[in-house]
């Protein structure tokens, strides 16, 4: 399971969590970082119980990333066609 905490453009924050190829899920509103940090504490305690790790998607960006950036990227991101 993977996990990532998004900056939302009105100033809260959300968490993405996937749990295998083809199934996410986004909880948003959580009024600061700290609080989606302890959100993903507790789903990772959930889950350490049932010998299932929880990691950082993107470990090269350890803090939130700022969804506005990132969906910008994603846009200008070449695709390929198969």
């Amino acid at each position: 399971m993977t996990y990532q905490i998004f900056d939302m453009p009105d100033g809260r924050f959300s968490a993405t969590v996937t749990i295998e190829p083809g199934k996410t899920m986004v909880r948003i509103g959580f009024a600061t970082q700290a609080e989606a940090d302890a959100w993903v504490e507790g789903l990772r305690d959930i889950m350490a119980v049932l010998g299932a790790p929880v990691s950082l998607a993107f470990p090269e960006y350890p803090g939130s990333l700022p969804l506005n950036e990132v969906l910008t990227f994603i846009r200008k991101a070449p695709t390929e066609i198969e």
